[in-house]
């Protein structure tokens, strides 16, 4: 063993060795690395998706062919037949659970809320097995039947190939974080065919940021596991679709409708989903293994006579699209695929979550084109149109990133006939999950462990266990209300901040001037020819809609505010007396922010 980690210290330095040979700036070294990784993640997909293909005929197929002479066990309703269909991701829940048992810990989270974890809170930093692990266990899951989509996976294979990596070239978090959301994008390309899709999945969930030195990475590195996976898979479109217009402008109406609707769909999905996660979690069954293999039991049996549940089943949305499905058995799919796939993930089996919300998406808006189709024949799309935007829709409202769900489903189908009732239904449906369900489908995962990652990316509990009262500033310029321009104008520029407070006569704070409010009193004509009169003065040019914060107050609280109002500081006062005792600012909570992160990234560093 000592023999073997010393090879591999080895391995690391030479390929550390060889990489910073290259003369790059900073900018142009991680578009290469952008690059590589994209090829590295591309490599991974196409493995993956062989390996699911495999396993998939491994039991549904071979068996069924050469012992029953039938062609597969899927829609084949012998009594043989069923008793295999229902067992089948029972067996492969058990596999799941017991290489776990040996190749993996007890994890809080998985699939894609792990890879967000790491970027928040450990510096980017995966485990490099991860992505070996994750290629065994999906496959195995999804390709026996298990109800999970392949996104989640794929998102931590390339994450892993991506951190693991950064670190062979000792790169700083920064930089491994980017390699992350590159592998990220370069799974999901070349997974979908989504180039641009991939980027801002990862941009938009991962990530969290749209950074200009990021992006350009992650596209490359999007680009890159395109070329791949086209080379391997075809680069057709993953859903193959007809072409669809907007029939009438009164169709707007049944859309906007729709949107509403799929909104209370993806709460719907996000709900029955840790409704059973967590009955599973209660779920006192020992051996743990036994877990996985119970909740395969529950989706072979919903398989049996809906397998459109099983997780390598995407072509049955091109039924749907073409509107090939009837009534009642898109009702049934609706209620049954987010129980199938939190049956599947709830009790310790692989898989994501994106792909089962576009297959539910789809089968609710073919449900309901199909309605609107029986009373207005006349003015409306035919049902496929409705399953189109119902992908979008319903999706934008579980992840709560609605530009991915209309550009992955957009890259995904190709038609830009129905982009307009897209936008409109996807900003609908994600306006009332997020009002309801205040978190997605994948940050809800943190507050049930009692810690949150916000909007940005940070740690709210590290931010909550901040004071403001520990980082008051004391040493404060200010200027008085009678002030004129030009002294205002003085006190700024000698201010170690772009803004600066006023004063009353009494001394109370009343309100704040920033550098912004100088320059539009520069540029407003009527201004601009009393500055140097001494008529114009402190109290004419600031804002007095000032918003105070006491000393008890959280830092998560203050940065907030901050970055409602877009000011760089707050006052602060004394909540006992109300007394002005200093200011907070912005860079003040993020830079002991980093220092409180970089502690708890040590206490919780991977091996």
């Amino acid at each position: 063993m000592e023999n073997i980690k010393k090879y591999l210290r080895l391995y690391r330095q030479k390929i550390y060795l060889f990489f910073s040979g290259f003369t790059f700036s900073q900018d142009s070294y991680l578009l290469f690395l952008g690059a590589i990784t994209g090829i590295l993640g591309g490599i991974g997909a196409i493995i993956f998706h062989y390996s699911i293909i495999f396993i998939k005929n491994l039991f549904f197929y071979y068996p069924a062919k050469y012992f029953f002479n039938i062609n597969s066990f899927i829609g084949y309703y012998s009594l043989p037949s069923i008793i295999i269909m229902i067992f089948i991701p029972a067996i492969g829940g058990l596999f799941v659970g017991l290489i776990s048992k040996f190749i993996e810990e007890e994890k809080k989270f998985d699939s894609i809320p792990s890879v967000i974890d790491a970027v928040a809170s450990n510096g980017g930093v995966i485990k490099g097995r991860v992505a070996i692990t994750k290629i065994i266990l999906s496959a195995l899951s999804i390709g026996t039947g298990g109800a999970g989509g392949k996104e989640g996976p794929i998102v931590q294979i390339g994450s892993s190939i991506g951190s693991k990596f950064g670190q062979l070239l000792s790169l700083s978090p920064d930089q491994l974080k980017i390699l992350v959301g590159c592998g990220t994008a370069s799974g999901l390309a070349a997974s979908f065919n989504v180039p641009l899709g991939g980027a801002l999945f990862a941009m938009e969930i991962i990530l969290r940021t749209y950074h200009a030195r990021s992006f350009s990475p992650v596209i490359i590195a999007s680009v890159f596991g395109s070329i791949i996976s086209r080379s391997w898979l075809g680069s057709e479109p993953t859903f193959q679709i007809p072409q669809y217009e907007f029939v009438s402008n009164y169709e707007l109406i049944f859309y906007i409708l729709f949107g509403i609707i799929a909104g209370f769909g993806a709460i719907y999905f996000v709900k029955i989903f840790y409704i059973i996660e967590n009955l599973f979690n209660k779920f006192n069954v020992k051996p743990k293994y036994l877990k996985p293999a119970i909740g395969g039991l529950l989706v072979g049996i919903i398989g049996v006579f809906f397998p459109e549940v099983y997780g390598f089943f995407y072509t049955n949305i091109d039924r749907f699209i073409y509107g090939n499905a009837t009534i009642l058995t898109l009702l049934f799919l609706f209620f049954l695929k987010p129980i199938a796939t939190a049956f599947t993930i709830g009790s310790g089996g692989n898989g994501g979550t994106f792909a089962p919300s576009i297959f539910t998406g789809a089968v609710l808006g073919g449900l309901y084109g199909q309605i609107i189709g029986l009373f207005f024949p006349e003015i409306s799309a035919p049902p496929g149109a409705y399953a189109l935007v119902g992908m979008a829709a319903l999706t934008a409202g579980t992840i709560h990133a609605p530009l991915t769900a209309l550009v992955m489903v957009f890259e995904m189908t190709n038609n830009y006939a129905i982009i307009l009732p897209l936008m409109i239904t996807i900003i609908i449906s994600n306006f009332i999950s997020k009002s309801i369900l205040k978190g997605s489908l994948y940050t809800l995962k943190f507050k049930s462990e009692g810690r949150e990652i916000d909007l940005y990316g940070r740690r709210t509990e590290i931010l909550n266990n901040l004071k403001v009262s520990d980082l008051i500033d004391t040493n404060v310029t200010f200027v008085y209300e009678n002030y004129s321009f030009n002294k205002v104008t003085e006190a700024l520029k000698e201010s170690q901040y772009d803004s600066i407070l006023v004063k009353n006569p009494d001394e109370k704070i009343v309100g704040i001037i920033t550098f912004q409010d100088i320059r539009n009193a520069v540029l407003d004509r009527e201004t601009r020819n009393i500055i140097n009169s001494n008529l114009l003065v402190a109290g004419d040019i600031m804002n007095s809609s000032l918003t105070f914060i006491n000393d008890t107050d959280t830092c998560e609280k203050a940065l907030k505010i901050l970055e409602s109002i877009d000011y760089e500081l707050l006052p602060v006062i004394e909540k006992e007396s109300g007394n002005f005792i200093g200011i907070i600012t912005k860079e003040k909570i993020m830079h002991r922010y980093q220092k409180e992160l970089l502690i708890y990234q040590n206490e919780n560093i991977p091996v």
